[in-house]
């Protein structure tokens, strides 16, 4: 999108004098990773919506509005993201709000990002739609042109190999050396 310097002007302003209120309201929201990269949607929608967004001051209506969605996109997506996580059986449904339990859960989704990358593209496709966008079958197999059945299948498979994907010393207790030299666990 070409944009007139009046426009960069018009967005400038609006950046300049919104900015600090759009990133309070997503701090309130949300941790500060997310926070941050939620301002920064706010501010890409502005600039691709910009002919239509109100001017400087009585933009901030319109953005807490973008914001408002931006953050409900953000839950939604994170709440995707702990489901996929704990059916895999990697954490519990409920969290407990102990520092040491956030870092786990920290390190447990990190562990769940780096095995999504090391799947086929396909597989990763499939288990973000299903898992992270909540479509159904029918859904993912329009976007994939394959059918319901088709769809599940790969779905439990691609599941499988996220599975298999994720290191096992975060989802299972290793055995002691003791154990491990007897023959395992008892």
């Amino acid at each position: 999108m070409s944009h007139q310097p009046s426009s960069d002007l018009k967005f400038r302003q609006i950046f300049d004098e919104h900015h600090d209120a759009i990133h309070r309201y997503t701090l309130r929201r949300l941790d500060v990773e997310d926070a941050n990269e939620a301002t920064a949607e706010v501010f890409l929608v502005l600039w691709r919506r910009l002919d239509k967004a109100p001017n400087a001051e009585p933009a901030l209506p319109w953005l807490y509005t973008v914001a408002r969605n931006v953050v409900r996109n953000r839950h939604r997506g994170n709440r995707r993201r702990f489901r996929l996580v704990a059916r895999l059986g990697s954490v519990r449904e409920q969290t407990p709000a102990e520092p040491e339990a956030l870092v786990i859960r920290h390190h447990q989704e990190l562990e769940v990002h780096r095995a999504l990358r090391r799947l086929r593209p396909n597989d990763r496709e499939l288990l973000r739609l299903k898992a992270w966008e909540g479509l159904t079958n029918r859904q993912i197999g329009e976007i994939l042109g394959v059918s319901d059945r088709a769809v599940e299948g790969r779905y439990s498979r691609a599941l499988e190999r996220l599975a298999k994907a994720i290191p096992q010393a975060s989802t299972q207790p290793k055995p002691s050396p003791r154990c491990a030299a007897e023959g395992g666990e008892r």
